[in-house]
């Protein structure tokens, strides 16, 4: 267990920073520098200045997360001087360009350059950035930047997201490993804490960790995947027990994110003990197998847009108490797809449209042709999403604008037909908390339904009003069909019948880490 921060101890001098991305390879977008600007972007005094302020941390959606953590703990810690490098985060979109990423590689390399001589560096990471044309783990490449300039002995505490996928590049080149314990992830600030916790610790002289991690042939499995929920609620509890142990310090779980081409894929588990190489081997292999045998647990069956709008009209109960969420598992803005799918608003038109249903869509060509019209006005529009989506029908219908915004998601239209109201978006929607909806005029608990373009954050945000969930498939960057389908090196289940992990975590964990 990772003993408080204590007050006292020599003078430390640390650099803090994040680079945040998910990046899904099946987006016909590519993630650029603008992204990064308009979202969440500061350098040095501008990121400290910034994370003084009290505005949330994280846009809107969450007030403290990792950075905040971190200057938390140095604070209580005493004698920590911590350096601002850079905050830079964008929606999760397609693979970040060359140039994109060469300018984030730049912008970090400088800043670790005028920070000085430094004691440690923490980097709050994601661990599922794609870059285009590069076949390696993006974060590896940071963290070799890094050491690159402060020398390959340089102290580096790195923190990874639930669903980042472990490779020796983002592994072995590290010497504090955290991670979120929660999905949906509730626990960023205190990932935080335990990150920079460990670090002072370890500059201190107060624990050697020592660490151990298993990679699983694994992409999909564990049910829903929420920690407190079954299947994995009994992993998530054990981790729990594993780190009230005063010889443990930390223990993870990594369910990666699947919409990416990254060639070693796989979930991974992580262990770090004080010291003891033999018990932090012992347990990651128990926490290993406690995973392998949940990969067989189903996703909840999922429905055609036609059959869970019938759901929709039966749950006359649920509607009359709130709304029903119609999560749109094939265009998840929250795992990098666009919010430009339009299948569910297609069947909505020809068979739903007497229904208060709120649905988001990323059109912006459709923005352009209509952005001249006022508030009040009857168009006629044929609503095709995002440009280069493939087998998205174009849906044609007679609406009248009830809003005209621009704002956090450039200009937005709220078109209403019949009862049908489509807001359509210049950038890819992101409807995870009911003020998009609040900025529009609209409300959640007058709702029928509300399309959702996440798979789980939405549920905190909305939970007053939400009363059922109903998983909808098509087709788009988030369906699972891709999975299925893709051709891995080494076999991989779902896609593979595989009888054991040891052999794969033998190869994956001995790979380049170039």
């Amino acid at each position: 267990m990772t003993k408080r921060i204590s007050s006292g101890g020599r003078p430390l001098r640390i650099a803090y920073g994040r680079v945040f991305h998910e990046g899904n390879s099946y987006s016909p977008l590519f993630t650029e520098r603008e992204h990064f600007e308009d979202f969440h972007y500061f350098e040095g005094k501008g990121l400290s200045d910034f994370l003084a302020s009290g505005k949330h941390e994280l846009v809107d959606v969450l007030r403290n997360a990792e950075l905040r953590g971190c200057l938390e703990t140095a604070k209580k810690a005493g004698d920590v001087e911590c350096v601002p490098l850079l905050s830079a985060l964008a929606v999760p979109g397609g693979p970040i360009s060359r140039e994109c990423f060469g300018w984030i590689r730049e912008r970090l390399k400088s800043a670790v350059r005028a920070a000085g001589k430094l004691d440690g560096v923490y980097l709050a990471l994601h661990g599922s950035m794609r870059v285009a044309e590069l076949d390696a783990a993006p974060e590896g490449v940071l963290i070799a930047d890094v050491k690159e300039i402060l020398g390959e002995d340089a102290i580096v505490a790195v923190s990874y997201d639930l669903h980042a996928n472990l490779s020796p590049a983002i592994v072995d080149t590290t010497t504090i490993l955290e991670g979120y314990r929660t999905n949906p992830h509730r626990d960023l600030r205190k990932t935080g804490v335990r990150a920079m916790t460990q670090l002072i610790q370890h500059l201190r002289g107060e624990f050697a960790p020592v660490r151990a991690w298993r990679k699983l042939p694994v992409i999909l499995g564990g049910g829903m995947t929420i920690d407190f929920l079954n299947p994995m609620r009994p992993l998530f509890m054990h981790i729990k027990r594993l780190c009230r142990r005063s010889d443990v310090v930390s223990a993870h779980i990594f369910m990666v994110h699947p919409f990416t081409d990254a060639k070693d894929l796989g979930w991974a588990v992580h262990v770090c003990t004080d010291g003891d190489q033999a018990l932090a081997d012992k347990l990651a292999d128990e926490l290993a197998e406690m995973v392998w045998n949940v990969r067989e647990v189903p996703l909840p069956e999922f429905q055609s847009p036609a059959d869970a709008l019938r759901d929709v009209r039966k749950a006359k109960i649920a509607r009359k108490l709130g709304h029903i969420a119609l999560v749109d598992t094939s265009d998840v803005v929250g795992a990098g797809a666009t919010g430009g799918n339009t299948h569910i608003l297609n069947t909505l038109v020809k068979e739903g449209s007497d229904l208060m249903v709120l649905l988001p869509l990323h059109d912006p060509e459709a923005i352009e042709e209509l952005w001249p019209n006022a508030e009040g006005d009857d168009v006629e529009v044929t609503l095709r999403g995002t440009k280069g989506l493939a087998s998205q029908p174009e849906v044609t219908l007679s609406a009248r604008i009830d809003k005209r915004v621009d704002g956090d998601f450039g200009r937005t239209l709220v078109l209403r037909h019949n009862e049908l109201r489509v807001a359509i978006t210049e950038k890819s929607p992101g409807p995870v908390h009911p003020k998009f909806w609040r900025q529009l005029g609209l409300s959640p608990w007058k709702a029928d339904a509300i399309v959702q373009k996440f798979f789980f954050h939405y549920r905190l945000f909305y939970a007053a009003s939400l009363r059922k969930n109903i998983p909808v498939a098509t087709m788009g960057p988030s369906s699972l069909e891709r999975i299925r389908d893709r051709q891995f090196d080494l076999p991989t289940y779902p896609k593979n019948s595989v009888a054991e992990w040891r052999s794969f975590d033998k190869v994956r964990r001995a790979e380049s880490r170039a």
